[in-house]
């Protein structure tokens, strides 16, 4: 969903018509976003629908291949503008595909009429860099802390299918709660920082989120592949006075390429995004997409790591800005000469590095 949203905001940038190739795990999942009986998924008979995670088709139409290849014989713009179709690999490589972030480059996709886009991050944060896209983003988006709650919210209308199970949901165990907390664990390292790890962090975390409305009844939804923090929580190992702690599932570990499982997750992710308070896990995209929806600052669960070093430090943190982390941006300056001198003159005013992966980009409404 990130994305998704990212490459929408792209298109809208650029003028140019958003397609989606889904396989049939994502089908069911979200309406059609665009009116009078348009269609944003790729036709079936399309001649590279379903190829574009070949290897040999990322090698032939790679835009990073191609500008490496051109450069050594300084004729990029000809061998841009020769080619009909491009695959753009934005997942994070530090490496010639990355120059898509450049001007000069955005300039030269003018001539390509396809574009492919393969990618895993929110990489809209990037385009508030790139003086050509500036002034355009700030028309579309004034506030820099709703870009993907706006777009988010355009996008993803849920199906039925998705809606029923989350207003049924909702209805039956969060509706009389005062207040909502929702709780996104997600476990990366599972062999490192099992979920008995884990718990005594996140019950201190709920304790100071839950500390700020005492007196108020609340529900507590808790989203995690793991069943043992809503067990701990059930139990009242949280201190925390609730009407009830609530799961509507725990699949174990991540199916993907799996539809039911896509299914509940897309239930969670809407029903976290109902909440009044959200505590997410760093790094997690799933959290991202919840807190983003909601226009939600959430409290980040601390990295993990050593915990018993740091035990005394502070169990969450309150984020700036709601908006997602964009985490692999490019390293080098993107518009500069060289693509491989050091970002020069810092990144732009609005914005900040991200309060759960500091190496990371995102927008917030900054002031100076």
């Amino acid at each position: 969903m990130l994305s998704l949203a990212s490459s929408f905001v792209y298109a809208l940038l650029t003028d140019r018509v958003l397609l989606v190739d889904f396989d049939d795990s994502m089908s069911g999942l979200f309406c059609e976003p665009f009116p009078d009986d348009a269609t944003w998924l790729l036709p079936g008979d399309f001649t590279f629908k379903g190829r574009s995670n070949g290897e040999k088709f990322r090698g032939v139409y790679s835009l990073g291949n191609l500008l490496e290849k051109s450069e050594k014989k300084h004729d990029e713009e000809i061998a841009v503008q020769a080619t009909a179709l491009l695959y753009l690999y934005l997942s994070g490589d530090n490496n010639y595909d990355m120059l898509f972030y450049r001007d000069d480059t955005q300039k030269l996709l003018t001539n390509v009429p396809w574009l492919v886009l393969r990618s895993d991050q929110h990489f809209v944060p990037y385009f508030f860099v790139m003086p050509g896209f500036r002034a355009e983003l700030d028309r579309l988006f004034p506030d820099k802390e709703a870009v993907f709650q706006h777009v988010g919210r355009y996008l993803f209308s849920p199906t039925n299918r998705v809606w029923g199970r989350v207003a049924r949901f909702y209805d039956t165990y969060l509706a009389k709660a005062e207040q909502r907390i929702g709780l996104q664990v997600r476990v990366f390292y599972p062999d490192k920082t099992p979920a008995s790890l884990m718990l005594p962090h996140i019950l201190r975390c709920m304790q100071v989120v839950s500390a700020t409305r005492s007196r108020t009844l609340k529900a507590v939804l808790v989203a995690s592949l793991l069943e043992e923090f809503y067990t701990e929580l059930k139990g009242g190992g949280g201190g925390v006075a609730a009407v009830g702690v609530y799961q509507t599932s725990h699949e174990g570990w991540q199916e993907t390429g799996n539809g039911a499982h896509n299914v509940k997750a897309l239930v969670d992710i809407y029903l976290l995004s109902m909440c009044d308070v959200l505590v997410t896990s760093h790094f997690s995209t799933f959290g991202y997409v919840a807190h983003s929806l909601a226009g939600l600052r959430p409290w980040y669960l601390q990295n993990p790591g050593d915990y018993e070093a740091k035990r005394n430090e502070p169990a969450c943190v309150r984020a700036v800005s709601p908006e997602p982390c964009f985490h692999f941006h490019p390293y080098y300056d993107t518009n500069s000469a060289n693509h491989g001198d050091a970002a020069g003159g810092g990144p732009a005013p609005v914005i900040m590095n991200c309060e759960d992966y500091e190496w990371g980009f995102k927008l917030a409404n900054l002031k100076y």
